[in-house]
């Protein structure tokens, strides 16, 4: 099971680029949970949780009103029992602003009955590979 979850995070990565071209049509219902929650407390600005589908629409919404463009790449995954680690770089381009900012960090996907129930945002990688028992 662990290696097909590695390979829903990977889809849903690439999901996400391909919603950014065209936007979110449909939510990936197939991939997680229909009460799923998007963690993003860490963040510093608008640090929020968002839960369900809709939630996860509502997400993809905001991330186009805020960025004129983004981009991220899965720079390693790896699973660990029931939960994946993702280290991702994320590029991109302020809507309003026009600023260009990059950032590395780590995601932390839990999962239930094959599909994706939470996912929790913005870890240093080291942090989140400690916190489902792998270490760099």
């Amino acid at each position: 099971m662990s290696q097909e979850n590695v390979e829903i995070v990977r889809r849903l990565i690439a999901l996400g680029e391909q919603a950014r071209e065209g936007g979110l049509s449909e939510a990936p219902a197939d991939l997680v949970t229909p009460d799923v929650e998007i963690d993003l407390s860490r963040r510093v600005f608008n640090p929020e949780t968002y839960r369900g589908l809709d939630g996860l629409r509502r997400l993809h919404e905001q991330m186009q009103e805020v960025w004129a463009e983004w981009h991220v790449t899965a720079e390693r995954i790896v699973a660990a029992g029931d939960r994946v680690v993702s280290i991702e770089m994320v590029r991109g381009r302020g809507r309003g602003s026009g600023l260009e900012t990059e950032s590395r960090y780590a995601s932390i996907w839990t999962f239930v009955d094959g599909r994706v129930a939470r996912i929790e945002i913005g870890f240093r990688p080291d942090e989140a590979l400690g916190l489902v028992g792998l270490g760099e």
